[in-house]
C-alpha cells in the first residue's frame, strides 16, 4: 500500500495603512498628514494607484515623515511593486527604527520574493525593538521554514502561540513542523488546538487525520478524513487517505470505494490507481487489478509499487509473462525491491521452476526481508 501525505502551507500577510499617524513634528507636518489622509481614504475604496500618489506627496511635502513612507510601502507592496515597497520601507525604518509595523512589512516583502535570509535579519531587527510582537515572530517562522531550520521556526510559532494563543495559524503551523519531526502525539495536540479556535480550518482537520494514522490510530484517521469529505467531498486526497485507513483496518471493501473515488475525482492521481489495484487484488478482481496497476505506472512510468501490483495482479489473472515483465521494471527502478524479488520467486514456483525460487529466497535473505520465508513455504521447505 503507497501512502502520501501533504501539509498544506498556511502564509499570513500582514497589511496595515497608518490612516492619521504622523511621526514628524515640523512645519511641513501638517499637510503631509492631509495627504496620508488622502492616501488612507482611496487605500479603503482598494484604490491603491491613487494612493500611492497622495503618500508620494506627503513625503516629498515632509521627507521626514516616517509614516508616509511606510504608508507609501504598503501602497506599493499592494501594487505588486516589491523593489518600491522595499526602499519605502528602508526608509521608514531609517526614519523611526522603534517602528515595528516597517520591519514586519518589509520582511513578508522579503518573504514573497524568496529572499529568505534577508528576511530573517530584518525580522529579528525587529523583534530587538519589540520581543513580544507575535506577528514578527510568525513571519520569522515561515522564513525560517522556507530556509529548511525547522527547530528555529518551531520556536517562532511556539512563541506566537505563548503570545497569541487565539491565532489558530500559529498552531497549525507548529502542528506542521513536528509532524515533520515524527513528533506526531505533539502535532495532534497542536492541530485539535488550532480547530478549536477555527473549527473550518480544513488544512488542520486534514493533517491531524495524517498524524493520528502516523500514530496507528487508523480508526481515527478514517473518522477525522470522513469528517474533513463532509466539507469537501471533492477532495482527492481525502478520499485517498480514508481508503488508506479503511485499507490498514482491513475494510477492504470501502477502502474500494475510497481510492476508486479519488481516481474519479483525480484521474491522473497514481497512487490512488496503485492502491485502488492492490485492493481489487485482494478481493480475487484480478482482470480489473491488472487494468487499474497499468493505469498507475501509465502516469507515473518511476513508480515501483505500482509495477509490483501489476505483477501480483498478474499472477493473480494467470498471465505469467506479463507478470515478469513487470517485476523486471519494478526490479530496473528499484533492485533492492523485496517484493519484485519475490514475485519473480514466485513465478518460479508456479513455472516449477525450484532452483529459481531458491535463488530469489536467497536474494530476500540477504535483503532480511520476512518474504524470504514466505516464499520459502511456497516451496515446501
Amino acid at each position: 500500500m503507497t501512502f502520501r501525505k501533504s501539509s498544506p502551507l498556511v502564509i499570513l500577510l500582514f497589511f496595515s495603512f497608518l490612516s492619521f499617524l504622523v511621526f514628524a513634528n515640523t512645519a511641513s507636518a501638517a499637510p503631509a498628514e492631509e495627504y496620508i489622509k488622502l492616501g488612507a481614504q482611496a487605500a479603503e475604496q482598494g484604490d491603491y494607484e491613487k494612493a500611492a500618489a497622495a503618500f508620494r506627496l506627503a513625503a516629498k511635502a515632509d521627507p521626514e515623515s516616517a509614516a508616509a513612507f511606510y504608508n507609501l510601502g504598503v501602497a506599493y507592496q499592494k501594487l505588486g511593486m516589491p523593489p518600491q515597497a522595499e526602499e519605502s520601507y528602508l526608509e521608514a525604518i531609517r526614519l523611526k527604527p522603534d517602528y515595528t509595523g516597517s520591519y514586519l512589512n518589509l520582511g513578508t516583502v522579503l518573504n514573497e520574493q524568496g529572499r529568505y535570509e534577508e528576511a530573517v535579519d530584518i525580522l529579528q531587527k525587529g523583534l530587538a525593538v519589540d520581543p513580544r510582537n507575535a506577528a514578527l515572530y510568525y513571519n520569522l517562522g515561515n522564513a525560517l521554514e522556507k530556509l529548511g531550520n525547522d527547530a528555529r521556526a518551531l520556536e517562532s510559532f511556539q512563541k506566537v502561540c505563548e503570545l497569541a494563543p487565539e491565532f489558530p495559524d500559529a498552531w497549525h503551523r507548529s502542528g506542521v513542523i513536528l509532524g515533520r519531526m515524527k513528533r506526531y502525539e505533539e502535532a495532534i495536540s497542536h492541530y485539535r488546538k488550532a480547530l478549536e479556535l477555527d473549527p473550518k480550518l480544513d488544512s488542520s482537520l486534514f493533517n491531524l487525520a495524517a498524524a493520528l494514522g502516523s500514530t496507528g490510530d487508523w480508526e481515527g484517521q478514517a473518522q477525522t478524513t470522513e469528517k474533513l469529505l463532509k466539507r469537501r467531498p471533492d477532495l482527492a486526497l481525502g478520499w485517498y487517505n480514508l481508503g488508506v485507513a479503511r485499507w490498514r483496518l482491513g475494510q477492504i471493501p470501502e477502502a474500494t470505494a475510497a481510492f476508486r473515488k479519488a481516481t474519479e475525482l483525480d484521474p491522473g492521481y497514481a497512487y490512488a490507481w496503485n492502491n485502488l489495484s492492490q485492493c481489487l487484488t485482494q478481493t480475487g478482481k484480478y482482470v480489473d487489478a491488472v487494468v487499474t496497476a497499468r493505469k498507475a505506472v501509465e502516469l507515473e512510468p518511476g513508480l515501483v509499487a505500482a509495477w509490483n501490483s501489476l505483477g501480483l495482479a498478474a499472477i493473480g489473472a494467470e498471465d505469467l509473462g506479463a507478470a515478469e515483465d513487470a517485476y523486471t521494471k519494478a526490479l530496473k527502478l528499484l533492485p533492492d525491491s523485496p517484493e519484485a524479488h519475490f514475485g519473480l520467486g514466485l513465478i518460479s514456483v508456479l513455472r516449477g521452476n525450484r532452483q529459481g525460487a531458491l535463488d530469489r529466497i536467497e536474494i530476500l535473505e540477504k535483503l532480511q526481508s520476512p518474504l524470504a520465508e514466505q516464499l520459502r513455504k511456497q516451496i515446501g521447505g
